[in-house]
């Protein structure tokens, strides 16, 4: 179990690290003939942020003896696929590739995940409210991961939102758009399982880690900000991530 969250940890830190530099090289290729983007800058704190703090705990883990949770490990693996999508396709984008890939209709497997996600929620709420039974104690140290379990969903609903209101004219969705609208709540999700285990003194809040998570908070609000005002349309910014509309004449829009 330690060599499992540990190194799904480091994978999940070095990823998010990864979109950062690759979002930077983004901003400054755009940056002379488009301009500053928030939604790039926001992009860019939050990866610098949520990043290290996988590493953080992964390393520790590993290293000094930090136990670890199987709800940890559940919560990291249901979000990974949805980041490495996200991933694969701004390494295409950067290479000069599309970035992203439509959906048209609604498939079933997009149907069903839909009400998979509200089952996946409730049977991680309790099993929380379970490990917590055992005997827990919470501390103002564990605060900044759960404004981020919060902060975070509220991203993934106006990016979920903005799908969905997009989909009538686009006659279909952005892969890209999913993916991030699925990596924001789950990333959440795996934020609450560190609070979880501390309260129960399986984990512990050091320094470095504590500096880390209440960095992402600010971060984490910036990003909350931008995709609000996207969504309103009260912000124009070149690096949002718009749904990609087919070019066959059947799907135009």
């Amino acid at each position: 179990m330690k060599l499992s969250v540990g190194i799904a940890n480091l994978i999940l830190g070095s990823v998010y690290m990864s979109y950062g530099v690759m979002t930077l090289l983004d901003l400054k290729r755009g940056w002379k003939t488009r301009g500053f983007s928030h939604f790039g800058a926001a992009w860019v704190a939050m990866a610098f942020t949520c990043g290290p703090h996988h590493l953080e705990h992964g390393l520790h883990v590993l290293s000094s003896g930090r136990a670890a949770g199987p709800l940890d490990l559940v919560t990291v693996l249901v979000g990974f696929p949805a980041g490495i999508i996200w991933f694969l396709l701004r390494v295409e984008a950067l290479s000069g590739g599309r970035g992203d890939r439509f959906i048209s209709g609604t498939p079933r497997w997009l149907v069903a995940a839909a009400y998979v996600a509200p089952l996946y929620l409730a049977a991680t709420t309790v099993a929380a409210i379970t490990i917590l039974a055992q005997g827990s104690y919470f501390t103002p140290r564990m605060t900044p991961n759960v404004l981020l379990l919060a902060v975070y969903a509220l991203v993934g609903y106006y990016l979920l939102r903005t799908q969905l209101e997009n989909r009538p004219e686009a006659g279909g969705w952005s892969v890209s758009g999913l993916s991030l609208s699925v990596v924001f709540p789950t990333c959440g999700l795996m934020h609450i399982t560190f609070p979880i285990y501390a309260a129960t003194g399986r984990y512990d809040v050091e320094w470095h880690g504590l500096l880390i998570d209440w960095l992402a908070v600010p971060a984490a609000i910036y990003f909350v900000w931008v995709v609000r005002a996207l969504y309103l349309g009260n912000l124009n910014d070149w690096n949002e991530r718009q749904p990609q509309v087919p070019a066959e004449p059947a799907m135009a829009r």
